[in-house]
């Protein structure tokens, strides 16, 4: 298991380990430093990987584009800039559905639908190859999406588990208010059957003002409850308190022992904080477990400063349909943002509590004479890191420039420096873990 001793046929890697871009999955060891020479690891991910959206689906959006009479990649900007807009800004306020036009469901397809594929991906590789997470075993895997539209989270999630565990199963139930984003899911996952050949989709349209819809009306128990941006969805006129009732009672009714929730919210401050108080909640009162995104099984120490609040940004390549569509509304599309909490009734795995071992929450800045970042460590602190740029060579300093907030990196003999951790040289940097 991660962070033990156990799973010693895999090793944690030195941040210039060579081939590999997933540095992950191995305990948390100390392995000796490395000098700092070899290769770069972080090299560019394959299309097969985590950051890419897979090109047959781009595909399937576009043909759906092709069959309109009215619309054209080209003119779904506005509707594109609509729904961006009740996506964020305006999401608490809302409206029936947002898919009941044609232009509106097509503009998902291309421009969001990629977003959140990827979104969804990246906690959940990490929660799998990070924290050690499985499914029950010898069971079908059975996830549920509340607020499914189209099937942008829970597509992506049956997809990655039905290559991960071929020989199982995986059954989707989606809910959603929209029998229009219900009917695009189903025929999307039978058209794309190859994408992922051992599942099954069943859609539930629900009105999700109703917080019944929290509890699902079957018997069936998941594996894992996805909530991928619509939290706000049901919870819009509730108190914290009662958003943290309601989902400690649904989770009891509808998570296995060993069942992951994941809520995928926007990054802005709000939202992001929003989401970390209902985990921390959640964690205090026993109902969960903290599975990510930090290191430790307590509260977050960002909510008790001002300088960064919980939230994800990755790197990533959009599909070239959604580049087309975003020359008319020159938006930023090349990094994704979203926070993120994952949780089960079983607790997780936990890093040694230190400094050494820690997630990093910022990107890595280079001022003048160092290198700068901020990390959430096994200890439950938020720290500051610094490593000085002298004895580092040009190599050396491009690795680093690569390192990424979410990263995992384990530090060795880390020094006091005022209100500083100073890591004294290249080679006591060790990387945990590098989503490809």
């Amino acid at each position: 298991m991660p962070f033990t001793e156990a799973n010693s046929s895999i090793n944690n890697k030195p941040i210039l380990s060579e081939g590999s871009t997933v540095l992950t999955v191995g305990p948390f060891s100390c392995p000796e430093p490395t000098n700092g020479h070899g290769s770069n690891g972080m090299n560019p991910p394959s299309p097969e990987s985590t950051r890419h959206y897979p090109e047959a689906l781009e595909k399937w959006w576009k043909e759906r584009v092709e069959e309109s009479d009215v619309h054209t990649l080209e003119n779904l900007h506005r509707n594109a800039s609509v729904l961006s807009d009740h996506f964020t800004v305006k999401r608490n306020k809302g409206f029936p559905d947002y898919f009941k036009k044609p232009g509106h469901l097509l503009a998902y397809g291309i421009y969001f639908h990629p977003q959140s594929w990827v979104r969804t991906r990246f906690p959940l590789l990490e929660v799998i190859e990070h924290r050690g997470w499985m499914p029950d075993e010898n069971e079908d895997i059975h996830i549920l999406d509340i607020g499914s539209g189209p099937g942008s989270a829970c597509l992506s999630v049956l997809q990655l588990l039905n290559a991960r565990f071929p020989e199982r199963k995986v059954r989707v139930t989606a809910i959603d208010q929209s029998p229009h984003a219900l009917d695009t899911l189903r025929h999307c996952h039978a058209d794309l059957n190859h994408l992922w050949p051992k599942s099954s989709v069943r859609i539930q349209s629900k009105n999700l003002r109703h917080r019944s819809t929290l509890f699902y009306g079957g018997r069936d128990r998941f594996d894992l409850v996805v909530l991928s941006f619509s939290l706000n969805e049901f919870t819009t006129s509730s108190t914290p308190e009662e958003v943290v009732g309601l989902i400690q009672a649904s989770c009891r009714k509808l998570l296995k022992k060993h069942g992951l929730l994941l809520i995928i919210e926007p990054a802005l401050k709000e939202t992001s904080e929003n989401l970390r108080s209902l985990a921390d909640s959640l964690v205090a009162d026993g109902a969960l477990h903290n599975w990510g995104p930090y290191l430790h099984a307590g509260p977050c120490p960002l909510q008790q400063t001002n300088k960064f609040w919980s939230h994800e940004v990755r790197s990533w390549h959009p599909p070239e349909s959604m580049q087309y569509l975003n020359r008319r509304m020159q938006r930023r599309i090349h990094e994704l943002k979203f926070s993120y909490v994952a949780m089960s009734p079983t607790p997780a795995p936990l890093a040694p509590k230190t400094a050494e071992h820690f997630r990093l929450v910022s990107p890595m800045s280079r001022m003048k004479g160092h290198f700068l970042m901020s990390g959430v460590a096994g200890d439950g602190l938020a720290h500051t890191y610094e490593l000085m740029f002298r004895n580092l060579d040009s190599e050396q300093k491009r690795t680093l420039r690569k390192i990424e907030r979410g990263d995992i990196l384990q530090v060795k003999n880390l020094e006091q420096f005022g209100d500083r951790l100073r890591i004294p040289s290249f080679g006591d940097i060790v990387q945990h873990y590098h989503v490809s």
